[in-house]
């Protein structure tokens, strides 16, 4: 077997840094650590929570053209290595330190690569289209969402699921509620709803605020757990809707299973995603979620089944089901047993690891069937 290169930026937070993390500890748990090195590209708290799980680590450093030379050492270091970078940034550095040295490599893509860079007018006209020419030099890809395949520049794609690998809650719901209610200063009887998400257009948070103009239930407060660019847009936002005291941003968080535990709903409006840890969480915790209705989210939440598909962009609609949930206690229990019991059992880290090794053998047989790599093969 090829000794896996897994290459990922060290500062990265969110639902990839999650993917990483878990699989790190899968690698070790399961004893695969052999056959994995773990890079990262600066330091940051997914390095350092990769660090803590007992893998090889690398940590190189320096401007692009410094990492990529770092990391051609390192795989010239290996007889036979397959490189798996993980995010936009990582795939280009990835292309350009294999292009020439005959060492293959695939990447795992977690979201459509269009929508990555919404942000910046500039990097979403330059970056999208760096990024697509990487991915053409790619063994083959790997995806957490089947409707990715359908925008990806090649041949081989193979399935491979988030996992959920969470410590149990310490604490009931009740007294999650409590502990957030007192730190907002809120009354005790207060409805909570809330998502944990980077403050980025994709997300449409904006959506969820004008909801929350419209949610019609009495005392209802909505959570902002994250940060991002679009922070101060969000909250002038919301003052203009006159909702600023029923909306409370949070900042970025670590150890989300008191926050899980203390929301009834959680919410994501996304225009785009491809399997959110966020939903994830949330439903292990024991909050139903709504989230938007695309094909992502549609296929997590069972097409309705395990949580309530609110229209894209559609802030009416969404606090209509926010109030629904709210005031119907037993429909909400219902999507949360359906969530636990049908969508997370298919996330576990052990099924993360199978679909990766199974996926390396049919990128080994593509390899040895084309003679694309003549150098290490």
């Amino acid at each position: 077997m090829r000794t896996i290169f897994v290459f990922f930026a060290g500062n990265e937070r969110g639902g990839a840094a999650a993917h990483i993390s878990t699989l790190a500890r899968a690698v070790v748990r399961f004893e695969k650590s052999p056959h994995y090195r773990f890079v990262s590209l600066g330091q940051g708290p997914l390095a350092d929570a990769v660090a803590t799980t007992g893998v090889r680590l690398h940590v190189i450093g320096g401007n692009a053209l410094h990492a990529v030379a770092q990391l051609k050492k390192l795989l010239r270091a290996e007889r036979k290595a397959l490189l798996h970078a993980h995010g936009p940034r990582m795939n280009i550095l990835a292309a350009l330190a294999t292009r020439w040295n005959g060492v293959p490599w695939t990447s795992t893509i977690h979201s459509h690569p269009y929508y990555d860079f919404l942000g910046s007018s500039l990097k979403s006209r330059v970056y999208p289209k760096l990024h697509m020419w990487s991915l053409k030099q790619a063994v083959g890809l790997f995806i957490v969402q089947a409707s990715l395949a359908d925008v990806l520049p090649t041949g081989t794609v193979l399935d491979v699921p988030n996992a959920v690998d969470l410590p149990p809650q310490s604490k009931t719901r009740e007294a999650c509620a409590e502990v957030w209610q007192k730190r907002l200063g809120l009354d005790s009887g207060s409805r909570l709803i809330g998502v944990a998400a980077r403050f980025d257009p994709v997300k449409n948070l904006d959506v969820l605020i004008r909801a929350m103009a419209r949610v019609k239930t009495p005392n209802t407060h909505l959570l902002l757990a994250g940060d991002g660019e679009m922070r101060a847009s969000l909250q002038s936002l919301a003052e203009q809707l006159g909702v600023v005291d029923r909306v409370h941003f949070l900042g970025f968080m670590t150890g989300l299973a008191d926050f899980y535990g203390a929301i009834d709903i959680h919410v994501l409006p996304s225009k785009s995603e491809g399997t959110p840890f966020c939903v994830l969480e949330a439903g292990t915790y024991g909050a139903a979620n709504i989230g938007s209705d695309i094909p992502g989210l549609r296929t997590l939440l069972q097409n309705g089944q395990a949580g309530v598909l609110a229209p894209v962009g559609d802030s009416e609609a969404l606090a209509e089901q926010i109030d629904q949930l709210l005031q119907h206690d037993e429909e909400r229990e219902q999507y949360v047993e359906a969530f636990r019991s049908s969508v997370l059992p298919n996330f576990s880290p052990e099924k993360m690891l199978e679909a990766y090794e199974r996926g390396y053998t049919v990128l080994e047989e593509d390899i040895l069937r084309t003679h694309q790599f003549t150098r290490s093969s």
